[in-house]
């Protein structure tokens, strides 16, 4: 069986993904916060092309989805746990080291179960990807390096629980949208320019609002489905 050079390409950018990733740990390590926070990001682009690329070039591999879910345990789960830690957690003790690591530990079971479980909804996440939790903790770091509203007035703990929120929502049951398989139409590209401009103009203002409102859809859908599923019972219980 011939080696195929090709499938180094999409294993290159998973590389890349782990590379920045611990150079994200490194210079948060140093108090280097904004440049860690990017890192991050640009390590989240890298994580969403090696399986486009894998696929492009006909080279996807049960070693390529290992490496991955590997990958996405270092830059999305130790980077942003690690920077979370050394940007408040250090002054915290005990609570300020247990909070990055349940993040950690939440995030490798998410991973765990994205690859041995299939959803029936192929539009839709169980739980909150990893990525997605990473992004979210590092844009709550940026706009308090810009706005300094949380280290400044001693909210820190309430970063501290909502990086906890964010870790029970990785390992929840509830759906997160997929954007894999959108339909795009004139419409949407022309949102989509339009968003681009405004993220230009406000990066980490619009990202941040952006995430956090994914993040909110979630746990708003599920308390919506909830309760319509609770009324149904009820209504059949007393309508037999």
């Amino acid at each position: 069986m011939k080696f195929n050079p090709l499938f180094i390409l999409p294993n290159l950018f998973t590389a890349g993904s782990i590379f920045l990733g611990v150079l994200s740990v490194i210079y948060a390590s140093k108090g280097k916060f904004e440049i860690a926070c990017w890192l991050i990001l640009i390590s989240m682009i890298l994580d969403g092309f090696d399986g486009r690329v894998a696929r492009l070039t006909n080279t996807a591999s049960k070693f390529g989805v290992e490496f991955d879910s590997l990958a996405d345990v270092v830059a999305f789960g130790v980077a942003p746990a690690m920077l979370l830690y050394f940007y408040i957690g250090m002054d915290y003790g005990r609570l300020g080291m247990s909070v990055p690591a349940i993040f950690v530990i939440f995030g490798a079971v998410r991973l765990a179960r994205f690859n041995i479980t299939s959803s029936s909804e192929p539009n839709f996440f169980i739980g909150l990807p990893i990525p997605s939790a990473a992004v979210i903790v590092m844009l709550w770091v940026l706009i308090d390096l810009q706005y300094g509203f949380i280290k400044a007035y001693g909210y820190e703990y309430i970063m501290l629980g909502g990086s906890f929120i964010i870790s029970i929502l990785m390992v929840s049951n509830i759906r997160y949208p997929s954007f894999k398989k959108i339909k795009w139409n004139f419409k949407s590209f022309i949102a989509v320019i339009l968003l681009l401009g405004i993220i230009y103009i406000y990066p980490q203002e619009t990202l941040c609002a952006l995430m956090s409102g994914y993040v909110v859809y979630g746990i708003v859908r599920w308390i919506i489905i909830t309760i319509r599923f609770s009324i149904k019972s009820n209504h059949k219980d007393k309508n037999p």
